[in-house]
This record gives C-alpha cells, structure tokens and sequence, in this order.
C-alpha cells in the first residue's frame, strides 16, 4: 500500500519550507514568485525546440532578458524560418505562471493535492533515501524508471542501470513501435523518405500537416503540390493531408492490411514488380505469392468498402512511377490486432518496387561513419554516446521485454508500458515498490488510466518530474519542476538523412528559479547515492566534449549555429548521378564503386539472411502465421456500432501541450466528429453533449457534425479530456480517448491499440 506522508514524517529528513493545499496559485508555480526580474542582454541563439517529439531546429530572440520569439533556424535549409505553432509558442510555456518551479513533496494522502515546497537538496534527499530504502528491502528491479524519447531518456537510462535495475521504459510502445519492430525484421534497420522527388505517394493516414515535422512538412508540401506527383490517402476522415490528396479513400478503420494484401496480389498477379531487385536484394517471394494468392480486390472490397477497380488502378499507377514512389507506413495511424501485418505488408510492397535507395524512395541515414568509410577518407566528424560503456541492466523485467513470449521482439530499452498494472496489482514476477518518470504522464497517454492509477496507488514511491502538474504529478509523491527546453543547454543529436548533420541545444535564457535539467536531476542523485563512479563526465559542457571527441571547432559551430551539416554532396546508392558527384568530390570513393558505377556494395541488411526478409523464419519461429505478410484480425469494432480512432492535431502534442496559454487560446477542446448520417441515426446536433461508452469505460464528448468521416467512425483529437485541477485552463475541457482503451497490445510488435469499438449514449 503507498505510504501517507505526513509533515512529522518529512521533517525526520529535512528541513521545513512551505506546506501548500489546493491554493489558486500553488507556491510551487511561477505564478507564486515575484515577477520574475530580466537583464538587458539583447541576443539571438540557435537550438532545438521540444514542443512535441520532431524537435525542429529552431531560433529564438531574446530582448532585454527575455524570450520574445521563436522561428525556423535558417542555418538549417530544411526549416529556414518556418515554424508551426506549437513551435512558435515555447515562450509561452516558458513564462506561463501555472508552470512548475519549486520542488513539491506530498503531505496527507495522495489527491488530496497537499504538498510542501523544498528545496532541490531536500528533495534529492528525500528521493535518495526512498529509493535506497526500496533498493535494499525489495531489491533494485522494484523500481520502475519511464521518459519519454530524447536526451532525457539517455540520461534517466544511465541512471536506470547505475541503479541496477532492469525496468526501463519510453513511451515507444505507445506510438511508434510497430515500424520499429517491422523494419528490423524486414530491411534490418529504419528507413527515410525521399517526398521531393517522388512521383507517387501512397498515404495512410500519416498527417504530416498535423503531426508536424517543420523540414518533412515542407517537402512533403511541396512534392504534392507538383503536377508530377500524385498522392492518394486512405483514411477513415477527411484530415488536413487527406485535403491535399489527388484522391481520398475513406477506409475502414484498422483494415489497412486488406488494402495492401490485394495490392501485392495484383502487382504479384501481373509480375508487375521489379524483378532483378526482389531477386538480389530479398528473400521469402515465395511465401509472400502463396500468402496472397486469394487477397483480391474483390476480396478486400468487402473489408475495407474501397472498389475492386480502385485497388486495380492504384496498382497499376504506383508500378508505372516505380521506383520513384513511397508507400508510407505512416506514424501509429490505424492501430488494431493487425498493425504489425499490416506495417510489415507496407514495408514489403515497398521492396516489390525497388524503390531503395532510388531518387522519390526510400534510403538509408548516411551518418558520418558511413560516409568516411564510402570516402576511404574523414570527410565529416563523428559523435560517440560517452555513456555507451554503462549497459542495460540483463536481468527479468516485470514485461519481460526481448525475453521468451508475447514481448519477445521489444527492446529491453523500451518495454511495454501496457503492461505495467497488471505486475504492479499481481505482484508477479515480483513486488514493484516505485517509479520514477520524466515527462511521461501514463494517467493520459497510456490506455485504461482507471487501472493504471489503481496500480500506481499502491506503490511506496512516486517521483514525477515535468513542466506541470499533470495527472500523474497530482498523485505522485515527489514532483520536480523541469527546465523548459529554452533554459538548458544539451549534448548533440545527430539528424543525418541523405547526408551527415548534427544539431545541439543550446541554453537561451537562464532557468527560472534555478530550475534543473533532467541530466543535473540524476547526474546529482546518482552522485547522493554513491553510484556515480562509472559516468566519465560531470557537466553538460564535458558530455557534449566526450561526444564531439574534443572536435574544438564542431563544438563552436553547433554553439553559434545550432545545426551543421559539412557540403557533403546528398547521396543515394542506386542513383548514378548522386553517385558520380560524390566521387567527383571524394576521388578515393571510387574504390567502392560496382561494375554500373553505383555503391551497391554499401547496402548491407541487418538481418538474420542479410537480404530483406519478406518472409522472416525469426518472427515465424516466435509467432506462428505472422512470417510472412498475410491476413490476420482486423476487426477494431468487435461488436459495438461505431469505432474510436483519435490523432494529432497542429495546435497541440499529445498529452503536453493543452494548459500552454498560446495553444490553449487557439484550441481547448476536442469535439468527436460525427457523419451527419449517424447524427441522424442517434438524433443528435451539434454541440448536443453525448457519452462514449464500452466496457472500459464511460467518457463525456460533445458533438461536431462533419461529412468528414465514415458513418461507422468517430474522431477525436488526442490530449484532452484532463484531470488535473492544477491545469487551469485545461482541466476537464474535452474528451480523454484513453479512458475507452483496454490494456490491449498488438502482436509481434506489442503496440497499444488505439481504435476500439463503442456505443454512443445521451448525456
């Protein structure tokens, strides 16, 4: 049972601060200091925003000591000066008095939203003797650590291991697992897309015009907005990428899979594929023409409501472009039982084009390594992790992540957040004590929250560190207040695509209140507890000197510019033009060179057959059927009247951004878009308020009438729906799909599944 912390008890460790309850303005928010005081110093500085995950490079301007804007950095040619309005709005989170700044301890029982004001060093001592407490009773593996992806996760997974435990989490089962898991199995390593040069785009849902990457947002634009480029979206609803598309196929949610299963059965069918690729570059045709031999058009009419004639056509059309053509796989876009097929199927059809390393395809990240060893010479410096000799903690996780069953296949890096209640609440395979999270908030973004918060109230320790007070910092027992993105300086990110580049974090103003980034919070704890020995450096300005190699010169240039890239001419290894120019600038390439002139002897694939593995014997061996790309369950109504599918919107980020005043003013809710035709059906208006109800659970919505979106469908934008009343502006504002979502995962890949059936019921 979690403990109740009393203020007797606190004081037993440190010293007394403030004790605060439920105030309008909580002592430990920006709004509780005095107006917080600026220098004179007029600058421009160069980073990377964290508004969501992209994390574009950025500028921000700075007068008289305080942030007054934000644009693209146009160092960067992919940004230039754009950004979009998540971006444009970093200053607003930064100066937002509802904003942490305090460290906060819990007093009196969790939600009873009481809590005492410390100091960092109180905090870090109350932290620290929990945690060794934990540690010796329970062993190190009951404490579970969570982050969301970026450098945070590094150094929270230094920490993770310094500690000793081997529950490490990312929010990666939750969003983009699914083509992680594909593409290692299949091509053995990620892929880009080359959108400016393709002829055709076949897109499933991946909204780029809504889940904004600045620099392949732009391209992307640009590329379909050319007469020579068509692009055609299969989605359940008319969203903002769907508005750009030559056509639009409104697809049943979760039924993607049949869409792309008669595709290759045609192209299969007709031998309208590129052969001599498939021949020298795959493994597994065989099984893939028995697996389709009966996935027709007209077979998969029936499942996903497109005509036969449409799959034909489309067939046709992409082979005629091929190979400057992309099949996107998309970003979580429909997410049922049979994601991982259907992603497989994708990544697969995709190889039937030979479109890899071709001009509007698919290629491979050229990284400085890469692009040395192709130039038999230095031509761009590279970057090393300086906690790459601290490893991952090899022992029996709670999910058991990379070891024998249903999660076999996931990274023992990122695990299987789903998973966590039922091991908290069973007990099994052992006692969970605690967990301890940077900028995660499972309460919103993880499915059945309702049980997710049962499970964390049973544990001893809690330990939240974020900009807000989210749902989960309401019931945690430590809250540390993070250092917005604009007040810390961080190590390099390596951002390579067709050539090297790099981009740094770059401090813009000093924190409010002194407050720390993640890596001084468990660099200083790590030191409390006597677990430091292993880190080679001690400071962020030595972490960035171990990763550069004490590059002197590279370190300045990503300090003054933010992004560098080093005139390395773009490079794709089946394009004879792009390979004659980089031979023309590195002479001592040519060694490399095949009989055609071209690099073919750089494609290696990290798979078991090193080919691409359209039939995988690895993942049949694991679960039997799911070899090859083949029909499975793709049913996410499983019985009620209509599906829940949810997405991104432009203004916000998932579960961060909706208390940030700037995007709160341009959208605070979240109405689920119904077709007139079931508005009809359940005599409903617009603005009527309904429920959302399954066996999960109940969720208030209110209505927005669209022509937008199937009958059988209902939307809604993700993030809303919150349950903290420390989120003034956003607390109980809209619809929470996440409260309809069981604890689900999709198999091979372990994803959360996000569509899921439900009735509609009058408020």
């Amino acid at each position: 049972m979690s403990s109740t912390y009393t203020r007797r008890d606190f004081l037993k460790t440190t010293s007394f601060s403030a004790i605060l309850a439920g105030t309008s303005c909580m002592a430990g928010k920006l709004g509780s200091l005095d107006t917080p005081m600026f220098d004179d110093i007029n600058k421009t500085v160069n980073t990377y925003c964290e508004m969501c995950s992209s994390r574009c490079q950025v500028e921000a301007k700075v007068k008289k000591g305080k942030v007054t804007f934000i644009q693209g950095n146009s160092h960067s040619k992919g940004m230039n000066t754009s950004i979009c309005a998540r971006g444009a709005s970093g200053h607003s989170q930064l100066y937002d008095e509802q904003r942490l700044v305090k460290p906060l301890i819990r007093v009196g029982k969790r939600g009873e939203d009481k809590w005492m004001a410390v100091s960092y060093e109180e905090a870090f001592n109350f932290i620290s003797e929990k945690l060794s407490k934990i540690k010796k009773e329970y062993g190190a593996k009951s404490v579970l650590f969570s982050a969301k992806t970026g450098e945070q996760f590094n150094h929270l997974a230094t920490f993770t291991s310094l500690f000793g435990s081997p529950n490490l989490f990312s929010h990666v089962s939750t969003c983009p697992i699914t083509y992680k898991v594909a593409f290692h199995h299949t091509y053995g390593a990620g892929l880009k897309r080359d959108f400016s040069n393709s002829k055709y785009i076949l897109n499933f849902g991946h909204n780029l015009f809504e889940g904004i990457a600045v620099s392949k947002t732009k391209k992307f634009a640009k590329a379909v907005n050319k007469d020579s480029c068509k692009l055609v979206v299969l989605e359940p609803r008319f969203s903002i990428v769907a508005s750009k598309a030559d056509e639009w196929h409104s697809v049943k949610p979760g039924t993607d899979l049949a869409f792309v299963l008669s595709l290759i059965h045609v192209w299969l069918r007709d031998g309208k594929y590129d052969k001599e690729f498939v021949k020298n570059y795959t493994v597994g045709i065989e099984q893939l023409i028995e697996s389709t031999k009966t996935t027709t058009p007209k077979w998969q009419e029936k499942i996903t409501g497109i005509k036969a004639e449409v799959v034909e056509r489309i067939a046709n059309e992409i082979y005629a472009a091929a190979p400057s053509c992309i099949i996107d796989w998309g970003h979580k876009t429909t997410t049922g039982q049979s994601e991982f097929q259907r992603t497989r199927a994708i990544l697969v059809a995709n190889a039937l084009m030979g479109n890899l390393e071709k001009e509007g395809g698919l290629f491979f990240g050229k990284k400085a390594k890469t692009v040395n060893k192709i130039a038999n010479m230095n031509i761009a410096p590279t970057i090393s992790n300086p906690d790459k000799h601290i490893k991952i903690v090899k022992d029996l996780r709670i999910d058991r992540a990379s070891q024998k069953g249903d999660n076999i296949f996931v990274s023992r890096k990122y695990g299987v957040l789903m998973d966590i209640p039922d091991a908290i609440l069973s007990k099994k395979p052992y006692e969970v004590k605690a967990w301890v999270m940077t900028r995660t908030n499972p309460l919103i973004t993880v499915a059945n929250p309702e049980k997710m918060k049962e499970a964390m109230n049973k544990l001893d320790l809690i330990v939240v560190n974020d900009v807000y007070m989210s749902e989960t910092a309401q019931i945690a027992d430590v809250v540390l207040p993070e250092a917005t993105y604009l007040e810390r300086d961080e190590g390099i990110q390596d951002i390579s695509s067709k050539a090297p580049a790099y981009m740094m974090r770059n401090k813009v103003v000093e924190p409010i209140n002194k407050t720390l980034t993640s890596y001084e919070i468990f660099r200083t704890l790590a030191k409390k507890m006597n677990i430091d020995s292993k880190y080679k450096w001690d400071n962020i300005n030595s972490y960035r000197a171990h990763q550069a190699s004490g590059n002197i010169k590279l370190l300045e240039k990503l300090a003054k510019d933010g992004y560098v890239s080093f005139g390395i001419p773009s490079l794709l290894y089946r394009e004879k033009s792009y390979v004659d120019k980089f031979v023309e600038k590195y002479p001592s390439a040519s060694s490399n060179l095949d009989e055609n002139g071209l690099f073919t002897k750089m494609i290696k694939f990290k798979t078991p057959s090193g080919k691409i593995e359209i039939f995988s014997q690895t993942i049949e061996d694991a679960f039997p059927g799911y070899g090859v790309p083949a029909n499975h369950d793709m049913d996410v109504q499983k019985g009620y009247p209509y599906i829940i599918t949810s997405g991104k919107t432009a203004i916000h980020t998932n579960g961060h951004t909706q208390n940030i005043p700037y995007l709160n003013m341009l959208m605070s809710d979240n109405p689920v878009w119904i077709n007139p035709i079931t508005a009809k059906k359940e005599n409903l208006k617009n603005g009527d308020k309904i429920f959302l109800e399954n066996s999960v659970g109940k969720e208030k919505a209110t209505v927005f009438i669209t022509e937008g979106i199937r009958p059988d469908t209902l939307f809604v934008y993700m993030g809303f729906g919150r349950d903290s009343k420390e989120l003034k502006r956003a607390d109980g504002k809209g619809t929470c799909q996440s409260k309809l979502l069981p604890l689900d995962k999709g198999p091979v890949c372990s994803t959360m599944i996000t569509n899921t059936g439900a009735k509609i019921t009058r408020a």
